[in-house]
């Protein structure tokens, strides 16, 4: 995956790390264009209708930075405070990387609201610690800047501009604001989400339909494209315990499926606010079971908002939703998230990056070209200034700029340059035609705008990966059909099923409409989509490259490895068959298939929790084994084939003997016949000499051949 994936930028966003010279801002929230329906109604006496105060712990973790350069850039670290608040302290560790040079060591700044709290020798590991108070708290968050000065920024002399680059850093581990107060618990739908949210757990009834399934599967997926890492997600059973997601008073929400009677096919969808016995926030959403996918799919509306009531009815949403009008094979710039424009000042060598995920383009991409439109400052001839512009770290395109102010270049990408998440780079470099180191105050600035607006990445639909885990979320289009097999448990199912599509949905720039098909239906279509619980019939009839039965062996250059024969495993596959791309999660037991249940969900989770998330899977098969601490990530190529796989191709096998066979004996007819002419041929040709010797022996001559023009008595 790239650095600048779409996914990655959305993980800081969320997580609270941001840089201040990101030129290519993420859009807000992405922008719905299906159509939501809410009406909201006050409800007397409703449990939340009036605020509650909760008691929370009294600290707010916030993520690790894994570098912070000697650039003078800073770094922020953004905590949320949830309503009802304060804080009281920020402390961190801060841990030297990369050492700077003997006598350029510089200092680490620590900084709140513009004021600078604390300063760090970053030569050695250091604890920061420094008060806060609710003053600090802005738009709801405490933003905490790191600002690594370099040595060189404090000394005046004229060539420190002309110093080679910044190589030192430092990392950030352990942050956490102290808190005191009492949560408030939110009054109304629109409210239910706080920014603050750290995890959700979606609750459906055991045993449920495949219409409630599909509604709490909708309700992940919508809570992923709306609720970016590190905020934790999770689907199951009422009963189920184990696999939810831990939540609090401050920072958790419950969001529960409660379907009405079959009686009341026709009565509207409604909506509760309540909390539990540990204070917790509930969302339960009532209704006919048909209509409960909709209301799923509608809790990432930006539309939530207007549900300014305590209870609502009639919560829905159909179609999906990008950061775009719709899903388009020629996207802006703008579409892709990185706002209106991009603009570049030449101090040193700026950049700006657009993420490209292929599920921007409604699927998959065989090949694509860079249309960039916009406008510089003028260049004295005493500057050379060039625009570089790189496809995931590789240039595509370079001019000189000069002359005419605007610029409008169209660049090819080749489709071995594409991956399932882009980075386009637009870099700017200045430097004195002569060479020379020119201090800051005589610089001629230089500057570069891009029309994001008018700009677009133009893809051509096709594939441009080998089958793969890679191949998603792009090859699902703006669908995920989800279809249970029958080789798990229930509970198992749900989490299994809510954890893989909570991967896939934060990887998708869409928001994917989920639908839950029977195995038989998902079979017989032609649609790309999931199996969750498939069983060995399933896994050949589908025809994946590791069936659900026992295999001997892995054997690659790396590794060789025995598995399957006395040991249970399970295992998430990706692959392509008669044009579609199928995901598959199913498990094998020598005996006792209910042993593979913790390891199927155990592959599931892997996809929304190893470091990566669906960008850290390789290959197209994941194996997990109660031996292992964490699934392998391997290749079918390197997978021996099984007894169930080369079956596939005894059929052919034997039409091959046949046809081989047929060959033969017509071979050895033909040879026949041509013997029996030949036979016929030496025949006649032994009587023809014979009857000349007669007629040389009787005096009359050689029978002579008749004359042109006349025919023979």
């Amino acid at each position: 995956m790239s650095a600048f994936s779409r996914s990655a930028l959305r993980v800081l966003a969320a997580t609270g790390v941001s840089a201040l010279l990101v030129a290519a801002p993420l859009a807000g929230a992405a922008t719905a264009t299906a159509a939501t329906a809410i009406a909201a109604t006050a409800t007397a006496g409703a449990r939340s209708a009036t605020v509650q105060a909760v008691d929370v712990p009294g600290s707010l973790a916030a993520p690790a930075v894994d570098e912070i350069a000697d650039d003078g850039v800073p770094v922020f670290v953004n905590v949320q405070v949830p309503v009802g608040l304060s804080p009281t302290t920020a402390t961190a560790t801060l841990t030297p990387l990369v050492p700077a040079a003997p006598g350029s060591t510089g200092v680490v700044l620590v900084t709140v609201r513009g004021e600078v709290r604390q300063s760090v020798d970053p030569t050695a590991p250091a604890a920061i610690s420094i008060p806060l108070t609710g003053d600090d708290v802005v738009n709801g968050q405490v933003s905490i800047g790191y600002t690594y000065q370099p040595a060189a920024a404090s000394t005046p002399d004229a060539a420190a501009v002309c110093l080679p680059p910044a190589t030192a850093s430092v990392s950030l581990s352990e942050t956490a604001v102290s808190t005191e107060g009492q949560a408030t618990a939110p009054t109304t739908l629109a409210d239910f989400f706080s920014p603050a949210l750290a995890a959700v757990s979606v609750t459906i009834p055991d045993a449920a339909s495949n219409s409630v399934r599909q509604a709490g599967l909708a309700a992940v997926g919508a809570l992923a494209h709306a609720y970016p890492a590190p905020v934790e997600l999770s689907l199951t059973t009422v009963s189920d315990a184990a696999h939810a997601v831990a939540v609090d008073a401050a920072q958790g929400r419950v969001v529960t499926f409660a379907p009405a009677d079959a009686t009341a096919a026709d009565a509207p969808v409604t909506t509760a606010l309540s909390t539990d016995a540990a204070g917790v926030p509930v969302l339960t959403i009532s209704g006919p079971e048909a209509a409960l996918p909709a209301a799923g799919a509608a809790l990432a509306s930006d539309y939530l908002a207007l549900a300014g009531a305590s209870s609502t009815t009639g919560l829905s949403q159909t179609g999906t939703s990008s950061n775009g009008d719709t899903a388009t094979l020629s996207p802006t710039f703008r579409d892709l998230g990185a706002g209106a424009q991009i603009a570049l000042a030449a101090a040193g060598q700026p950049d700006a990056v657009v993420n490209v995920s292929q599920s921007a383009f409604g699927g998959p991409i065989g090949d694509a070209s860079v249309h960039i439109v916009g406008m510089h400052s003028a260049v004295p001839d005493s500057i050379v200034a060039t625009m570089n512009v790189y496809w995931n770290d590789y240039l595509i395109g370079s001019e000189v700029l000069g002359g005419t102010s605007a610029f409008d270049l169209t660049l090819p990408v080749a489709s071995t340059r594409l991956t399932a998440a882009n980075a386009l780079k637009v870099s700017l470099s200045t430097q004195a035609a002569t060479g020379d180191c020119v201090p800051a105050s005589n610089r001629i600035p230089v500057e570069l705008f891009v029309d994001n607006g008018a700009s677009t990445v133009t893809g051509t639909r096709g594939q441009s990966l080998d089958a793969g885990f890679q191949r998603f979320p792009q090859a699902l289009g703006q669908t995920l059909p989800v279809a249970f097999g029958t080789s798990l448990g229930d509970q198992a199912a749900v989490a299994s099923a809510g954890d893989i599509v909570a991967s896939l949905q934060r990887n998708s720039t869409v928001q994917l409409a989920v639908t839950v098909p029977s195995l038989e239906e998902f079979r017989g279509s032609t649609q790309s989509g999931l199996v969750v619980g498939a069983t060995s019939d399933d896994s050949d009839a589908l025809k994946a490259p590791l069936r659900l039965d026992a295999f001997t062996a892995i054997d690659s250059k790396a590794v060789t490895f025995g598995v399957g024969t006395t040991l249970p495993y399970a295992a998430f596959e990706s692959f392509d068959t008669n044009g579609r791309d199928i995901l598959l999660l199913g498990g094998w037991s020598p005996d006792d298939q209910s042993a593979t249940d913790p390891l199927q969900v155990q592959a599931a989770h892997y996809t929304l929790t190893n470091p990566g998330a669906w960008f850290g899977l390789t290959g197209d098969v994941l194996v997990a084994q109660s031996s292992l601490t964490d699934p392998v990530a391997l290749s079918s190529n390197a997978i021996v084939p099984q007894t169930a796989v080369t079956s596939d191709y005894n059929s052919y096998a034997l039409w091959a003997v046949i046809v081989i066979i047929v060959l033969i004996l017509a071979a050895a007819i033909g040879e026949a016949t041509r013997r029996r002419r030949r036979k016929k041929l030496a025949a006649y040709v032994d009587a023809q000499l014979e009857a000349e010797r007669d007629r040389t022996s009787n005096g009359q001559g050689p029978t002579q051949p008749p004359a042109s023009g006349t025919t023979a008595d």
